[in-house]
């Protein structure tokens, strides 16, 4: 059977995780930077968390890991 469009589209390429994983990465500095600028401790904290999250989402994706590539045996 030959292969479709439908069953590669799973299939991820080098470029697109660089894409997205330093986008993600970006994102996170952006929030980090305006994150220093709030005058509310509370406020710096939460954007930093979710920072960092995203830090780590773009990391993620950069390596392959789990949630974007396959799942350790």
């Amino acid at each position: 059977m030959t292969d479709s469009v439908v069953s590669n589209r799973h299939k991820d390429c080098m470029p697109c995780r660089l894409v997205s994983g330093l986008g993600v990465i970006g994102m996170g500095v952006y929030i980090a930077r305006h994150a220093q600028k709030r005058p509310n401790k509370f406020g710096r904290y939460s954007m930093l968390t979710v920072a960092a999250a995203a830090g780590g989402i773009g990391v993620a994706r950069l390596l392959d890991v789990y949630p974007f590539g396959e799942k350790s045996p």
